[in-house]
């Protein structure tokens, strides 16, 4: 018996990753599933009121012997249009799966995600129960963008990460299993060491966004120009703010005509007062969590005509941003990485249909 169950747990599930693995040219198109049920409603109601109105004329048995063409006896076919139905819809969506033979160009748009991860960023002030803190609610915001990038596919990502230096951590990619990995090993109070300020005694702030920004426009590729986006997740604090550092990589991306679009993270109400700060210790080391700086964010996003996205508080709707506003943009055709192509499959399921729907009229002569 324990057997049975191990076995009969393995094909569930090889079945649930078999299912997994389909995806829909015109996914849309099944919603169309949801008339079957009401058909069947109908049908239903009319059978009901059609056994009324027999009964209303006499006996059935009686009635049925007046009948010049008595109808079959037979109820085996009554399922025949449903799920003919069925699999219509489901092969005019289009579904696909397995590797076909045939390779596709990579349409869509570059994004480069670039991610802040210096001190102000443990602040804990966002009112996400799962997400507390600023640089947790960053990467749950990144992750929802990348899989919006991913539902199409044909769009490449990267990432770059900073504090007091910037850093690369992933160049322009279509592999999202990738990315995938890369945010969610990301960890604010650990971050990669490449981006500490360390020994260097020049570095006077803990938040490059300029060197961030350079690095990210750096990532992009010259020849796709208008096609090419950045998303920059921040508080926008900068323990040297008379600096204006960021200015560096705002003039990177107007000469690269890069539109950077900036994400506010935190409590903007914060106190500014150091002295009315509120302490966070983590690591025993004690943190002043600073309010959320909006003002630069939306200078680098108005300067290089990108949109400022207010999420303060709460995690970050990226992906719902880049399905409305940023996919339907130009895309770049990229030639040298040909993508796999799942393998079509419609056919089968139209010419099942067409035999089911043949079945059905041959039944009802």
């Amino acid at each position: 018996m324990l057997a049975l169950f191990s076995g009969l747990g393995g094909w569930l599930s090889e079945v649930h990753e078999f299912f997994a693995a389909v995806r829909f040219t015109q996914p849309v198109i099944l919603g169309l599933l949801g008339i079957v049920p009401l058909l069947g409603l109908l049908n239903l109601l009319a059978r009901r009121r059609n056994r009324a109105a027999m009964a209303a004329l006499g006996r059935p048995v009686t009635v049925a012997g007046q009948l010049t063409q008595p109808r079959s006896r037979s109820r085996g076919g009554g399922w025949t249009y449903p799920v003919a139905w069925v699999l219509l819809v489901v092969g005019t969506a289009g579904p696909r799966w397995g590797p076909g033979e045939e390779v596709g160009v990579a349409l869509g748009r570059d994004v480069v995600l670039v991610i802040d991860l210096s001190r102000s960023m443990w602040a804990d002030d966002m009112s996400d129960p799962v997400h507390r803190t600023r640089w947790e609610a960053a990467r749950a915001g990144a992750l929802d963008l990348l899989q919006a990038i991913a539902r199409r596919g044909g769009h490449r990502v990267a990432v770059v990460v900073f504090a007091a230096r910037a850093k690369l951590i992933c160049p322009l990619t279509t592999d999202y299993e990738h990315v995938r990995v890369i945010l969610e090993d990301l960890h604010g109070v650990y971050p990669p060491p490449e981006i500490r300020p360390g020994a260097d005694p020049n570095l006077t702030s803990g938040t490059r966004i300029g060197a961030a920004l350079v690095l990210a426009v750096q990532a992009h590729d010259r020849e796709f120009a208008g096609s090419q986006d950045i998303f920059l997740l921040s508080d926008g604090d900068d323990p040297m703010p008379e600096e204006k550092e960021w200015l560096r990589g705002v003039n990177a991306a107007i000469a690269a005509t890069i539109p950077v679009h900036t994400v506010g993270l935190g409590d903007p109400t914060g106190a500014a007062d150091p002295s009315q700060q509120r302490v966070v210790i983590i690591d025993d080391e004690p943190l002043f969590a600073t309010a959320l700086h909006e003002e630069p964010l939306k200078q680098i996003a108005r300067e290089t005509r990108g949109e400022y996205l207010p999420a303060r508080r709460d995690v970050p709707a990226l992906g719902e941003f880049f399905r409305t506003r940023i996919e339907p943009q130009p895309s770049r055709l990229y030639s040298s990485d040909p993508l796999p192509q799942l393998q079509p499959r419609y056919a089968w399921f139209l010419a099942a249909a067409l035999v089911l729907f043949t079945l059905g009229w041959l039944r009802g002569r």
